[in-house]
């Protein structure tokens, strides 16, 4: 009879490994079904042509509908078009709908201006999923912008445990960084978030920063041109090539 039991539950063990496994492959199958579409979105969009970059961020969506980055992108593309009101108004009833998945309670938090309720939700994703790293990261960008460095980047830190491969995790951990005025660690973050996405160019226009701060003008110019030669329709590009003219002796 104790052979049995123990028989028994290995197989249990063993079947809810098994099912973990497909529930995750599944989800990573969807995912990269859907990344060269949020590739060719964000391609789209970095070139100023923000209906191209929506229909594909759509497909994205469709093939993904919890892909987190591409929602980010579908609302900046709305956002720029001066679509907030509707935007808010899809994305609470798509935390309504979805009321046990907080991805979407972040996606409807970080359209408000209330840094209080920001807050408040983002803890409600951690308490939903203490795993969530979406949930952390929130709590991140609350305090980064209330200028609570160091409990920003506490939440920044803890979001890149939990999805080390996040590019955008990485970015805002070496901006906090930055002004914490931790010049090395913030260069590494920095590296670190355009490896792993080249064409998150808020990336090289911060590393520019740094190597500007340090005096290290050739790095600087090396990762502003690259800033905008992956983003034509970059809203600072003249200022952008005024600093790169400067530092290069009149050439872009």
């Amino acid at each position: 009879m104790k052979y049995i039991k123990i028989t028994i539950l290995v197989s249990l063990v063993a079947m809810s490994a098994f099912l973990s496994g497909c529930f995750a492959s599944k989800e990573e199958k969807m995912r990269n079904n859907a990344v060269p579409f949020y590739n060719e979105a964000l391609e789209y969009f970095l070139n100023g042509k923000p209906d191209m970059a929506r229909e594909k961020v759509l497909m994205a969506i469709d093939r993904y509908p919890t892909f987190v980055e591409a929602h980010i992108l579908y609302q900046r593309i709305r956002a720029g078009k001066l679509e907030t009101k509707e935007l808010l108004k899809e994305y609470r009833r798509l935390m309504k709908e979805n009321s046990n998945e907080p991805r979407y309670i972040y996606l409807y938090a970080r359209l408000l201006d209330d840094f209080d309720e920001q807050e408040r939700l983002y803890r409600k994703v951690i308490d939903l999923d203490s795993d969530c790293s979406w949930g952390y990261f929130g709590l991140g960008w609350v305090y980064y912008k209330t200028q609570r460095y160091p409990d920003a980047a506490e939440h920044f830190e803890q979001a890149v445990k939990l999805e080390p491969n996040n590019a955008l995790f990485h970015l805002d951990l070496g901006a906090v960084y930055y002004l914490m005025q931790h010049n090395h660690d913030a260069e590494v973050e920095l590296k670190k978030a355009v490896e792993i996405l080249p064409r998150l160019v808020e990336g090289w226009s911060d590393l520019g920063a740094i190597y500007y701060q340090r005096a290290e003008f050739t790095k600087a110019v090396e990762s502003l041109r690259k800033y905008l030669n992956l983003y034509p329709a970059a809203p600072d590009k003249n200022k952008i090539k005024k600093v790169v003219m400067q530092l290069s002796g009149g050439k872009i």
